[in-house]
């Protein structure tokens, strides 16, 4: 048999390998994206919950914040940085751009390699640490959490808690006792002083 008549009778084969090995790396890739995505907010939302619990404001998601949260983690989780808070006064810096009024910040992580309930076991130890917590309670208005999955299976979880003030538009355009995502703006006391 030819060369030609060799080729041709394989590529049908080669091809549907090729694809099919394709189709499994992006079926793969798919998951990983979307275990990290559903990680992340469930995550988020179970702070959200234990700040409303406790009469706190929600904090807002911003993707910036989240994007930079999830970078670090995938550093931690590639052996770039090491675990722990390296880097962090560069992240912040990174984000006091994300918008104007930058007022504070504060940062949590874990690792784990137990993957199940992962978020609200993450969560759960967090309040349980003192540091942790005060991040969690903090006066911060918003805020991003990104995750990333190593070769061995273990989690790196990071949440970055940012305040920003309102603009003097922002504040000057909400009508008194609205609930904004800076927190609650009151009506001025107008009551005479002695």
């Amino acid at each position: 048999m030819s060369g030609d008549k060799l080729a041709s009778r394989f590529l049908p084969v080669i091809t549907f390998l090729v694809l099919a090995i394709f189709s499994c790396g992006t079926a793969q890739a798919q998951d990983g994206a979307d275990f990290r995505s559903s990680l992340e907010k469930q995550t988020f939302f179970l702070v959200n919950q234990y700040r409303k619990s406790n009469e706190l404001p929600p904090l807002a998601w911003d993707d910036t914040i989240a994007k930079v949260a999830r970078d670090h983690s995938k550093d931690m989780a590639t052996g770039e940085v090491d675990f722990g808070h390296g880097g962090f006064g560069d992240r912040v810096s990174q984000l006091k751009t994300v918008k104007t009024g930058f007022r504070g910040a504060g940062e949590n992580v874990l690792m784990t390699s137990d993957p199940d309930d992962a978020a609200r076991k993450a969560v759960a130890l967090w309040l349980r640490s003192p540091h942790h917590l005060e991040n969690i309670r903090g006066d911060f208005n918003y805020s991003g959490l990104g995750v990333w999955r190593d070769k061995d299976g273990v989690i790196y979880f990071t949440q970055i808690f940012m305040k920003f003030a309102p603009t003097t538009e922002q504040a000057e355009a909400a009508p008194p006792g609205i609930v904004t995502p800076f927190g609650m703006l009151t009506a001025p006391d107008t009551r005479a002083r002695p």
